[in-house]
């Protein structure tokens, strides 16, 4: 994935660009209105049960998405 930052005369934009089909499958995610997405800020790390854990911290803004449920 390659990412920028465009910053001009009051516009700010992130620009994500997929490198490969993954990458474009979730991308693709953002805009097919099944998911709910928020705006995160915090960090992650490996620990050693093999998964990756989440911790409050500044270190990362994330966007997360979950799936909606149907009401």
């Amino acid at each position: 994935m390659k990412i920028a930052l465009y910053i001009e005369d009051g516009l700010e934009q992130i620009v994500l660009t997929p490198e490969g089909e993954a990458e474009q499958n979730l991308l693709a995610r953002l805009q097919d209105d099944t998911r709910d997405i928020t705006i995160r800020r915090g960090g992650f790390y490996a620990c050693m049960g093999g998964w990756v854990r989440h911790r409050e911290a500044p270190e990362s803004t994330m966007i997360v998405m979950r799936r909606k449920v149907a009401a």
